[in-house]
């Protein structure tokens, strides 16, 4: 039994382990005034969406699902075709509509998949399941990096599979800094982005105020305050050195920055929870942002997720 993993484009991962891993991506859609964008997880591709589209603020910019058909389609022309069991870990239903229309798709293909599946030569029975992992971004990834593990480790049933990393998802916490809060006030307030006040907005651009926003099981709220972005990257990872160091992390950690990586590498805090991490035989992903998430939080923002454990 081939068991496949699909991850939507707003899932923080590193290109090279997507390809390494054989992750397929459901892609999003991008859109900047009358401009459509289909957003696949390309990190030259992102970068350049940046560049171009998401730091134009006088552009109407929104991100949004595949229509029910398209994602059909792909389930029906690919995913039918490779895999006899399939597991869809999508963005989290309070902040888009990936996971209803996954779930519609996945209903449309039961009366057309067995047709495909005799053509092709392949024997027995598909399975799919969508799952709403209740987070973003990086949140998406520590969920996609245990299933694959699983997988390939242990070899579970598909129902166990699925059961498991369904109670993962209970646990992720997804820690946000917003570099430029204009983006988290105008553009993810139509997400469900409500977390931050306007107080907070004003007091943040006066005085260079960072919120943190932590999400879990799909709500969000701002847990601390720093001033100046580097203090609260670095308070985020002191949080997760912290969960680390009591044993309450399991050996995984995602994260994203809206722009080239490097400048996270760079810094002095990420030297130090890097080389800690090590220590503690714990997998570190740091990735471009997703085009999908940064046209909701902005250029230049940072997240970070991990599972307690």
């Amino acid at each position: 039994m081939k068991i496949g993993v699909v991850i939507d484009a707003s899932c923080d991962l590193p290109r090279s382990y997507i390809d390494e891993h054989e992750l397929t991506v459901l892609p999003g859609l991008l859109e900047f005034d009358d401009k459509e964008i289909v957003d696949v997880r390309d990190p030259a591709e992102t970068l350049a969406i940046y560049r171009r589209y998401i730091a134009d603020k006088s552009a109407v910019a929104r991100s949004r699902a595949l229509d029910v058909e398209r994602i059909r389609d792909l389930f029906l022309d690919d995913l039918v075709l490779r895999y006899d069991r399939v597991l869809v870990l999508c963005v989290s239903g309070t902040r888009g509509r990936v996971f209803s229309h996954a779930t519609e798709a996945s209903y449309a293909i039961l009366q057309g998949y067995r047709d495909r599946r005799q053509q092709a030569g392949r024997e027995g029975q598909f399975a799919l399941r969508v799952l709403d992992t209740g987070s973003v971004g990086p949140g998406e990834a520590v969920l996609a990096h245990e299933a694959v593990r699983m997988i390939e480790e242990e070899s579970p049933p598909f129902e166990k599979l699925r059961r498991t990393v369904k109670d993962l998802a209970r646990r992720v916490v997804c820690l946000t800094v917003p570099n430029d809060l204009w983006y988290l006030q105008t553009r993810a307030r139509s997400k469900g982005e409500n977390s931050m006040s306007l107080g907070l907005y004003r007091l943040g651009r006066v005085l260079d105020i960072k919120p943190i926003l932590e999400m879990r099981q799909g709500e969000s709220r701002v847990v601390a305050r720093s001033k100046g972005f580097e203090r609260a990257v670095s308070r985020v990872l002191e949080a997760a050195r912290d969960t680390m160091s009591k044993g309450h992390l399991r050996p995984v950690v995602a994260m994203s920055f809206g722009g080239d990586p490097r400048l996270i590498r760079e810094m002095t805090a990420y030297q130090e929870f890097e080389a800690f991490a090590a220590v503690h035989k714990c997998r570190l992903h740091l990735s471009v942002m997703s085009a999908t998430m940064a046209v909701n939080v902005g250029p230049g923002a940072f997240a970070m997720a991990y599972i307690l454990d």
